[in-house]
């Protein structure tokens, strides 16, 4: 943010009415008004004092400064005393200033969001150096100071907004509860839903299994002897035709026709011829000697007999082992039907492969039984019950509240009101600053510093060291060289040949130099990342002539960064400041 004008009208110790223009880098003000610091903050960080401080008794008293935001744009802010604030914004086109707004809420959020304001005692507290700056002068212009003047109507307005934003507050916690009640419940509606889907997915996986569990156990135990039953077969069978071979082996010739043989017909002719003869020769006992040779035709026939029995006998149990094998065939086929259909309507290869599926089955199983668990386990929960029921009454009262809240906009933190109303009744926060001891004002200026810039202290103490040993030697001359916080965080510095000490134990004299080279080193670090104008009240008049114009030539390094305003009673050296204007 950069400061373009001052404007003023009826202000104690300026011309009546009067317009100063600024410009980026070191601005010196040549005037002897105490009350242009207050002119120039008074728009940007009202304070309870400012009336006292800027009215002159002559009729209403009004200040104003332009400003350009974060992204360019020229603004004005214009203030009357006891009145309101109002911001105006330059139109290009018209070449005019247009109002924006006369609600404070709102100039207050455009400074923190399009200026990068932080809260107005965060800002006059680093970058508002005030005439009693110096430790040696520390305590003594605030003892002189006038008394606080109570801005009423700001007072009402203060309390009127920290009422409601209380009731805000109120809304958004309430809100945020129940949006974080509805969200927590929606999560367990969801688990419940997703445990329902995951146990009804397992439940249809299974119910496309073509077994019931009694056919797997079954099937399993088959698979699982699968090739044992097979060895049992094909041994089977083996022996079957090992037995076919042996009884192959086994058969004996063919048993000679008797009709075709010389012994049937040999022995039947000799005996009827031997039976003949005795006939004719009537001696009888000759034909007891005819039947001799009738016993080679019954020999003859009993081969025949014997041979013909081994052959029915060798055809009966070639048929038997037939028989059998087909019988084994049979069994085997009919004990292994369930079997092959299952692999077929498992669509895999072999029993080992039908095993896989059963335990990817048993698998499913065991999914089934924890998501069944999982399902109840959640239907315990009480809250279950209420889902039905309390989730339509949270969103319903969640819209209500995330109207409310849009109807209100938005709010300043609770502690700023505070802040600020403690300064409309006359409690000013210089007078707590005033209670900070004396050794611990370095410290507590790091603190700030490293508030505005998201850092912690010991972060920029790191870094602005080196940039605090440049100003410590330049502006005491080499007595100090350095410097850095103890343990407690107080700042220790050191001597060039050694020695070192407190800050409260240097004579005022130097401890005022240390004092401005702390300041100058936190104002360099800070508004390189803040660029906020740095506005400065005649800070370094109970310093020597040649100090206050090195601290001029220093003030105009850090305008490199950011715009600085000093005022001073006396010109500056030729040179030193980008812009010297005389109010």
């Amino acid at each position: 943010m950069q400061l373009t004008e001052l404007l003023f009208q009826k202000v104690k110790d300026l011309p009546g009415e009067g317009q100063l223009s600024l410009k980026p880098g070191y601005v010196a003000v040549v005037s002897k008004a105490a009350s242009l610091r207050a002119a120039l903050t008074a728009p940007l960080c009202p304070a309870p004092d400012d009336p006292k401080r800027l009215t002159n008794g002559g009729g209403p008293t009004r200040v104003g400064v332009g400003l350009l935001s974060g992204d360019g744009s020229a603004y004005r802010l214009l203030r009357e005393m006891g009145g309101t604030r109002q911001l105006l914004r330059y139109d290009a086109n018209t070449k005019k200033f247009e109002e924006v707004s006369e609600d404070q809420l709102e100039i207050d959020s455009f400074l923190r969001v399009e200026c990068g304001m932080p809260a107005p005692d965060a800002y006059t507290g680093f970058f508002v150096l005030e005439v009693n700056e110096m430790p040696s002068l520390r305590g003594k212009a605030a003892a002189a100071a006038n008394e606080a003047y109570v801005d009423q109507p700001r007072v009402k307005a203060l309390k009127d907004e920290l009422e409601m934003t209380k009731k805000f507050e109120a809304t958004q916690d309430r809100l945020f509860k129940v949006a974080q009640r509805l969200h927590d419940l929606k999560l367990l509606a969801e688990k419940l839903k997703v445990a329902e889907a995951d146990l009804a997915a397992v439940q249809g996986e299974l119910k496309r299994a073509p077994w019931s569990p009694e056919e797997i156990k079954e099937l399993t135990t088959k698979a699982s002897r699968a090739k044992e039953d097979l060895k049992k077969r094909d041994d089977a069978l083996a022996d079957i035709v090992k037995k076919r071979q042996k009884a192959a082996q086994a058969v004996p010739p063919p048993p000679e026709p008797v009709l075709s043989s010389p012994w049937f017909y040999g022995g039947l002719l000799s005996g009827i011829g031997a039976d003949a003869a005795a006939f004719l020769l009537k001696r009888p006992p000759l034909a007891l000697f005819g039947l001799v040779p009738l016993l080679a035709p019954l020999i003859s026939v009993l081969r025949w007999i014997e041979g013909d029995e081994a052959d029915k006998q060798a055809a009966a149990y070639a048929q038997e082992l037939k028989e059998r094998e087909l019988k084994i065939k049979k069994d085997y086929e009919a004990e292994q039907a369930s079997l092959k259909s299952a692999l077929r309507a498992a669509k895999v290869d072999s029993p080992a492969d039908l095993l896989g599926v059963f335990k990817e089955r048993e698998l499913v199983v065991k999914r089934r039984e924890a998501a069944l668990a999982k399902l109840q386990k959640l239907k315990v929960d009480p809250e279950v019950t209420r889902l039905s029921v309390e989730i339509p009454l949270l969103e319903t009262e969640k819209a209500k509240l995330e109207e409310q809240v849009h109807q209100t906009g938005f709010s300043r933190a609770l502690g700023e009101i505070e802040l600020d109303l403690k300064h409309a009744m006359g409690i000013s926060a210089t007078k707590a600053g005033a209670a900070i001891p004396e050794a611990e004002v370095p410290s507590h200026l790091v603190s700030r510093g490293a508030e505005l810039l998201n850092l912690s202290v010991d972060e920029l103490w790191a870094q602005i060291s080196p940039r605090l040993t440049a100003y410590l030697v330049a502006l005491t001359d080499r007595r100090v060289v350095s410097g850095k916080p103890d343990d407690k965080g107080m700042l220790v510095l050191a001597a060039a040949d050694g020695r070192s000490g407190s800050y409260m134990t240097l004579p005022p004299p130097l401890r005022d130099l240390v004092y401005v080279a702390v300041r100058l080193a936190l104002l360099e670090r800070v508004s390189g990342y803040k660029r906020l104008p740095i506005v400065i009240d005649d800070a370094f008049g109970v310093l020597e002539g040649p100090k206050r114009a090195l601290i001029g030539k220093m003030l105009k390094g850090i305008g490199t960064q950011t715009q600085v305003i000093h005022r001073l009673p006396d010109p500056p050296p030729p040179g030193t400041a980008d812009l010297v204007l005389q109010a």
